[in-house]
């Protein structure tokens, strides 16, 4: 592996820059970001107050009511969604609302998982990334 290079399995196509946000905990769409603000409002979240629209957001898995992927793609119509996201475990509900968004509103939102909480946890805040889900790969922008 690369120095400051991220391997993970590509689940969702598509490549994206932004802005890291990293959460260490369980996230969810479902009640947990505001579609309309792009918000995270979860009181349980270690990144509540935080914006994810135009950002890579990185967490653990997702959590909460399948309904996630609903409210994603409420956030995918307003434009108040991630650039891209990685999770350590496959969360569905990301899986399927990124393909929905570029099925009904032509929006690429790639996502890759299997990069550990340890490893992305090093990524200092501000720091804006590379998510190329053709590779499976996360890295430093430059």
């Amino acid at each position: 592996m690369t120095p400051g290079v991220m391997t993970g399995i590509p689940l969702v196509k598509g490549r994206a820059e932004g802005e890291a946000l990293t959460s260490q905990k369980a996230f969810t769409f479902a009640h947990g970001v505001d579609p309309e603000t792009g918000v995270v409002t979860d009181v349980r979240s270690d990144v509540r107050g935080e914006c994810v629209r135009g950002r890579i957001l990185f967490y653990p898995f997702g959590k909460g009511s399948t309904t996630a992927s609903s409210w994603f793609l409420e956030a995918v119509r307003l434009g108040n969604h991630p650039a891209g996201i990685v999770t350590e475990g496959v969360d569905l509900s990301a899986v399927i609302a990124s393909t929905m968004a570029q099925v009904m509103y032509g929006r690429e939102i790639p996502v890759i998982s299997g990069v550990s909480r340890e490893t992305y946890s090093k990524l200092k805040p501000g720091t804006r990334v590379v998510l190329d889900a053709e590779s499976g790969e996360v890295r430093p922008a430059v």
